[in-house]
């Protein structure tokens, strides 16, 4: 065992304690336990000799997932039968079990197999669609586990105070805080519910409690912080946690302006922030004395808990080391939903694997801190109802249509394919008509170089359909080199 904190491990030594308890997992309980994963899992080998070849396996969508099985995607979970459990989980949890169960009969054996797998809590996940996360007894110990390490990360101790202005609800937003301050044995108040105003909750939060940390959704952030700047000092406040989509730079610099205001001296910002779809709450570790309000240094995962990679949805294709793209989770380990490969439909600004964090020196996987929820499944306007598309198909149509079009001899310079004002626009550019000429084009699409040469309105017609069956709505076209070299080009989310 080593003797290194667990965020300092060397990076081969984590990836051995990753393969053994991936191998174990998939071989001991999800394949045996799980048809639905267990059909998913067939390309992959039997054993494998690098956590790398799980990336072989394609990824899980959303639709996949919600709904597996009926309403909370039963069929996602760990279910064994007794015979099941007995053929294949280890000798000691057999004896265990079996411990458990003495002289209970039926009844006790079914209750030692529910004390492992029965789902006894339960959050909500998916972006456009509705997936439930359930939890183990088991699990609520890793979920209190990486609550822990949460508070370890972002530096609170027992003698701070907590604040929590996310609203009490089934995420795992909302229950990684709480179980941080759990873990942590600070006081804290969680005082929000429902749809209520974050300005009242922060008033009668900190009338109740004068906490040196508070947490508060990124959005409602600034909201929460003018309300209380404009109220009596705080002093006690050192550190605002806003928790969802990190902050930008010039969010944070605010923040941290309008906190030392609250307190009457420094105030650090660092986000927290996870996928909902994932087991745990990932936070950013304090920065050096003397930079910026704006650092940071990124997200630390937890690598014993989660596997977390990056991938190009609109390629399909895995992202090397610090490359931008859509975040993959596997739960590793865990009991109840299972989650292998799952596509988050958050857009990260990627990963770094073997760097080590300038101040606390950890060597675990950090993710990037600029981060998008739900980057490629924007809201559109149809038929009067707002409803959910995902692009992340969208590429490879496009794709397919400019190797069509240039046997045509026509050449698609560009294009971006985004929501403006409600409506799902492509926005296309072709070069010009004859190789050599300046293809140079202005706003209406021509140039000095002569109209560019465009497809006809039939095989326009057909991208536009195409795309329509792969994301969820037809786009409305326009020809527009501006609106084509818009970045990022599909969705809220750059897929470069």
């Amino acid at each position: 065992m080593s003797s290194r904190p667990w965020y300092q491990r060397r990076p081969a030594e984590l990836r051995r304690e990753q393969l053994a308890v991936l191998n174990t997992w998939l071989r001991r309980e999800v394949r045996p336990f799980n048809p639905f994963w267990a059909g998913r899992l067939q390309g992959v080998g039997v054993k494998l000799t690098s956590v790398d070849q799980l990336n072989t396996m394609m990824v899980a969508t959303e639709a996949a997932l919600a709904g597996a099985g009926g309403p909370g995607n039963p069929a996602l979970l760990l279910s064994p039968t007794e015979d099941q459990f007995k053929r294949h989980t280890t000798r000691s949890e057999l004896v265990a079990a079996a411990r458990e169960a003495a002289g209970g009969g039926r009844d006790g054996r079914r209750n030692a197999i529910w004390y492992r797998y029965k789902p006894v809590h339960i959050h909500e996940a998916g972006v456009a669609r509705l997936v439930a996360i359930a939890y183990t007894r088991a699990d609520l110990d890793r979920l209190h586990l990486a609550g822990a390490r949460l508070a370890e990360v972002m530096g609170w101790g027992a003698e701070d105070s907590l604040l929590n202005l996310v609203p009490a609800g089934p995420s795992v937003r909302y229950w990684g805080l709480y179980h941080a301050a759990l873990a942590t044995r600070m006081s804290a108040l969680h005082p929000r519910v429902g749809t209520e105003p974050v300005a009242g909750a922060a008033r009668r939060g900190m009338a109740v409690l004068p906490a040196s940390v508070l947490a508060v959704p990124t959005a409602e952030a600034e909201e929460a912080l003018e309300v209380l700047a404009a109220g009596s000092r705080l002093p006690n406040l050192r550190l605002v946690v806003p928790v969802g989509q990190p902050p930008a730079a010039a969010l944070r610099t605010r923040l941290a302006e309008l906190g030392a205001r609250v307190a009457g001296r420094e105030v650090r910002v660092q986000a927290a922030w996870a996928p909902e779809i994932s087991r745990v709450l990932y936070g950013e570790a304090p920065v050096a004395t003397g930079d910026p309000p704006d650092a940071t240094y990124g997200f630390l995962t937890y690598p014993d808990l989660e596997l977390v990679s990056v991938r190009d949805p609109g390629h399909l294709t895995n992202r090397d080391e610090g490359q931008a793209g859509e975040l993959v989770v596997t739960s590793l380990g865990w009991r109840g939903t299972v989650v292998i490969r799952a596509a988050t439909g958050s857009w990260v600004g990627g990963m770094e694997h073997a760097g080590v964090h300038p101040v606390t020196k950890a060597t675990v996987p950090r993710i990037a801190p600029a981060a998008v929820d739900g980057a490629w499944q924007p809201r559109v306007s149809l038929g009067g109802r707002s409803r959910r598309v995902d692009l992340r198909g969208a590429a490879r149509v496009v794709r397919r249509a400019r190797e069509r079009w240039i046997t045509q001899g026509v050449e698609l310079a560009d294009w971006s394919l985004r929501v403006v004002d409600s409506k799902l626009v492509l926005a296309l550019a072709f070069g010009a008509a004859h190789r050599g000429e300046d293809s140079a084009l202005g706003e209406e699409g021509s140039g000095p170089g002569g109209e560019p040469m465009r497809p006809g309105d039939v095989e326009v017609a057909r991208l536009v359909r195409d795309l329509g069956d792969t994301v969820g709505a037809e786009p409305e076209v326009w020809f527009n080199t501006r609106r084509a070299a818009a970045r990022p080009q599909v969705g809220d989310a750059g897929v470069a």
